[in-house]
């Protein structure tokens, strides 16, 4: 048994905790040696054929992992991560609070994948559409929708908008590629009354209250020596300093439309006795 119980652990270890029992198979361990190592409690079923050992029961989102894990029993994690955007990736709510962006709770887990699957769980829903590389990233260990595809997923989904324009304003600033979050909000802006993606993202900014975090970036960042910083760019492009070709008017804009707010800013902090 001792054997058996080295090879479960190093196979959970590769994999946050975690194995299947077809992946076991592959390792040369047996349904029955699974089922004597959960009787003594080395590892526990957490789902039909998969398994999981105390340390991986500690970790976050286990429960999510597991269900990923059940999609594809046979493969094992990094033969599934190197594979890209083929396979099951974490979506919609669940990949809200897998970025953990705004308050948008998962009823259930949500996967998107380029191929037709179906699962029996109640607790697991799959959405087959095509995606690319470049709306695919990895958190937490697991392939997962970037911010911007999230974004537009769940406002495309009839989400209530003030719970989307709150998971934008929990993303990172420097992280937001804005150009591509406008062209994934472009086919659903005129579902929300919106004209363009453009103005579908500057009013979830502003619902949000993330005009005013980019402003408040803007000046906190003015001063950055290296140049590097999302508020430093915005500046620039404001200012007309150093314009990046790859942003858009709508950056401008953005920040034209705030500088009565950065002058007040600047004076309330001008003011300040030394």
């Amino acid at each position: 048994m001792l054997s058996s119980i080295a090879a479960v652990l190093t196979l959970a270890s590769e994999q946050e905790g975690l194995l299947t029992t077809m992946q076991a198979q592959r390792r040369g361990i047996s349904r029955l040696e699974l089922s004597r190592l959960a009787t003594h409690d080395v590892i526990e079923r957490v789902a039909h054929g998969v398994y999981i050992t105390p340390e991986g029961s500690m970790k976050p989102h286990s429960e999510l992992r597991a269900a990923w894990m059940a999609l594809d029993p046979h493969t094992f994690a990094y033969e599934r991560l190197d594979a890209g955007s083929v396979g099951f990736s974490v979506t919609h709510r669940s990949a809200a609070e897998l970025h953990g962006l705004g308050q948008l709770i998962p009823d259930v887990y949500e996967f998107v994948s380029t191929t037709p699957k179906r699962t029996r769980r109640e607790d697991v829903r799959i959405r087959r559409r095509s995606i690319g590389e470049v709306d695919i990233t990895i958190v937490h260990g697991l392939p997962c929708t970037s911010v911007e595809r999230t974004i537009a997923d769940l406002a495309e989904s009839h989400e209530d908008l003030s719970l989307v324009a709150d998971a934008l304003y929990d993303a990172e600033l420097s992280v937001i590629n804005v150009e591509r979050l406008c062209t994934l909000l472009d086919p659903v802006a005129k579902i929300n009354d919106h004209e363009s993606g453009t103005k579908f993202l500057r009013f979830l900014m502003r619902v949000g209250g993330l005009e005013k975090k980019v402003v408040a970036s803007v000046l906190a960042d003015a001063l950055d020596p290296t140049g590097q910083s999302t508020g430093r760019q915005l500046w620039h492009l404001s200012s007309g300093v150093n314009p990046e070709p790859s942003k858009d008017i709508f950056l401008r804009d953005l920040v034209k439309g705030n500088l009565p707010a950065l002058r007040s800013f600047v004076n309330e902090f001008s003011d300040e006795p030394e």
